[in-house]
């Protein structure tokens, strides 16, 4: 499984949309819940998806706020995985809608 997600994570790099900030948080909570393979690729969509989203409304630097702010809050707790992003993450729908 650890073979496709690197497999995964090498594609996702080569997207104009999800880098390594984005594979890194899908692997953080892949290793925390237990993703399988379906899952982890679904992980890195949902950030491709915004990503694309943010960029078509010119909302991009909110999109890297949030990022980073999950980078940085990132936790993992009784096997769920877990960000204190909720600012981050109303700015950016704000943004896109």
């Amino acid at each position: 499984m650890k073979a496709l997600h690197l497999t995964l994570a090498l594609a996702c790099l080569f997207t104009t949309a999800c880098g390594r900030v984005e594979s890194d948080l899908c692997d953080y909570k892949c290793d925390c819940e237990g993703c399988n393979d379906r899952e982890y690729g679904d992980c890195l969509d949902r950030y491709d998806i915004r990503y694309e989203d943010a960029d078509r409304h010119d909302c991009v630097d909110r999109y890297d706020e949030l990022v980073a702010c999950e980078d940085h809050t990132g936790i993992c707790r009784d096997y769920k995985w877990g960000t204190s992003c909720k600012k981050e993450n109303d700015a950016l729908k704000k943004c896109v809608d």
